[in-house]
């Protein structure tokens, strides 16, 4: 497959070498050289040189074979659709968008070229985590996709999540209001945390059915959209989302889970984490559209296994 992008303005008047093995650092530089020196690589049509000066704005494409598709759950369904929306919930371990070795291996290229029938015009409205579950937006025109990422934007969307947390919160509904902000953390860690002077951040927590002595379904109403807001918040209050290791280990320990998986001991392979309910106000009908995404196998089967006879449905 051909692979294309515009250089940067951080790249120019760098080598075409310098631009690739810095803005994709998916492949090592000795590779890219290789690619280059192999023809595989042009420069606005023309073929290239590793130590050619490129400028913002050429165009660079590449011939790469096609990456094989990691391992991820294809298992979404099509919750709602009409005319100019779809919802889809989305299974854990699996990306909404993705580039790298994740260009095919994500929500958005699914729908739009391997889904039955296709939706080649979906575009994402909102975005989940990879590994957290639920309902995901898609707008099917561009008229849409503005007019509902302006309710976003507005805080005029309502959102609903479900979450096994680890402990037993003490307060049956609580708001957390804790401020939240990037938090300077080792190379290949992406934390968030609680810092005095960071974003406000509020999210209210009730407590559905705990399950003694270690676990706790709850529900999250999420007031503000603060990145890993929910998981940021459950972390400070000393309840952090069962199987999230990011929230729960250190650096050290996460990037060393990240470099050996098998040594785990979580009960979960993802954060128990499930937006259940999303409420918009449908642009083109003028009316409420609650659509809702049942709650994930994997986290009704590790909550069966703390108590077989809980009917989550008199619960939810």
């Amino acid at each position: 497959m051909i692979v294309s992008s515009k250089v940067t303005a951080v790249f120019h008047q760098k080598p075409l070498l310098d631009y690739l093995a810095g803005r994709f650092t998916y492949q090592p530089r000795d590779t890219w050289q290789a690619r280059i020196e192999a023809g595989e690589v042009t420069c606005n049509g023309r073929s290239a040189t590793p130590h050619q000066i490129v400028r913002q704005g050429d165009m660079i494409a590449c011939e790469l074979p096609e990456p094989p598709l990691p391992e991820i759950n294809l298992d979404y369904q099509v919750v709602y659709e009409d005319d100019w929306l779809l919802a889809v919930n989305k299974p854990g371990n699996l990306k909404v968008h993705g580039q790298g070795q994740f260009v095919q291996a994500n929500l958005v290229y699914q729908l739009r070229h391997n889904h039955t029938p296709p939706y080649p015009e979906a575009t994402l409205i909102n975005r989940l985590d990879r590994d957290t579950s639920g309902v995901v937006l898609l707008a099917r025109d561009a008229d849409t996709l503005r007019m509902v990422q302006a309710q976003f934007a507005a805080r005029t969307v309502a959102k609903t999540y479900l979450a096994v947390v680890e402990g037993i919160p003490a307060t049956a509904v609580q708001t957390i209001d804790l401020p939240i902000d990037r938090l300077p953390s080792a190379q290949g860690v992406y934390r968030f945390g609680v810092v005095d002077d960071g974003k406000p951040a509020q999210t209210v927590v009730e407590v559905l059915r705990p399950f003694p002595p270690h676990y706790a379904l709850v529900r999250l109403t999420p007031q503000t959209g603060r990145t890993h807001q929910l998981r940021v918040h459950l972390a400070a209050i000393g309840h952090p989302i069962a199987g999230d290791r990011l929230y729960a280990l250190s650096d050290a320990d996460f990037l060393a889970w990240c470099e050996d998986k098998s040594r785990d001991n979580m009960p979960l392979p993802r954060q128990a984490l499930h937006c259940a309910h999303t409420t918009i106000w449908h642009p083109h009908e003028q009316r409420p559209l609650s659509l809702t995404a049942p709650l994930a196998s994997d986290i009704v089967a590790f909550l069966q296994t703390l108590d077989p006879t809980c009917n989550l449905q008199d619960i939810l």
